[in-house]
């Protein structure tokens, strides 16, 4: 009896073990190291990460007959774009003073995680050109999203006025699935913390096969 039982918590704790031990990333990705003109994709940090890069347009969702769903607009992948490529800030005059930087100078661009993290910290460094108008944009904001496209957080960047941008998050968000760079600037060195947050039937189809396997294992002593 002892060690039904004492097998029956194994399983237990191999199960809760398993479905709470989440992937977590924590790195810089410093485009420095790679070739200007070269896919923002083939960058190694990003690789490694699992981290990819898309232009984004702000757009609605449209319905079978093509036309736009009213309210439905949201952050999205602009699939007409070119890749995403990171240029040499230090031709380009102005403001920019990093040897290379993720080109978003023309449009905003899309970093995808790849499925649902909690991001715990996230900072990066920007410049515009002309260190001022970031783009046109008067209050540029980072913008984090679900993965329906929806935000659920922002934070500012400081010394705008200085041309060299810095943006730092300091407070947790859940469910992050994609962040906005914003548009009329470089980026580089972007730090983040993250967990990937846990999918619901995915652990208690898990914890289910654990438990039938324990009631055989039962059985067959």
């Amino acid at each position: 009896m002892f060690n039904r039982f004492k097998n029956k918590t194994v399983f237990i704790a191999l199960a809760v073990g398993l479905t709470m031990a989440q992937p977590t990333l924590a790195s810089t990705i410093n485009f420095d190291t790679s070739t200007s003109g070269s896919n923002a994709n083939s960058n190694s940090d990003a690789l490694s990460l699992g981290i990819t890069f898309d232009y984004a347009v702000f757009l609605p969702t449209y319905d079978v007959d093509g036309i736009a769903i009213p309210g439905s607009d949201h952050w999205q992948t602009d699939t007409t774009a070119t890749p995403v490529t990171l240029t040499d800030g230090t031709t380009l005059g102005g403001a920019y003073s990093h040897a290379n930087g993720l080109d978003a100078i023309n449009q905003p661009v899309l970093m995808h995680f790849g499925h649902a993290f909690d991001v715990s910290s996230l900072s990066l460094n920007a410049s515009s050109y002309d260190g001022q108008s970031f783009g046109g944009l008067y209050n540029p904001r980072l913008e984090f999203l679900d993965i329906s496209g929806n935000t659920v957080g922002s934070i500012a960047f400081s010394n705008l006025l200085l041309g060299n941008f810095a943006a730092s998050l300091n407070t947790p968000l859940q469910g992050v699935s994609d962040v906005v760079l914003a548009g009329g600037a470089l980026y580089n060195n972007i730090s983040f913390t993250a967990s990937a947050v846990p999918v619901p039937g995915a652990i208690w189809l898990f914890g289910s096969a654990l438990a039938g396997f324990a009631g055989l294992r039962r059985r067959n002593t």
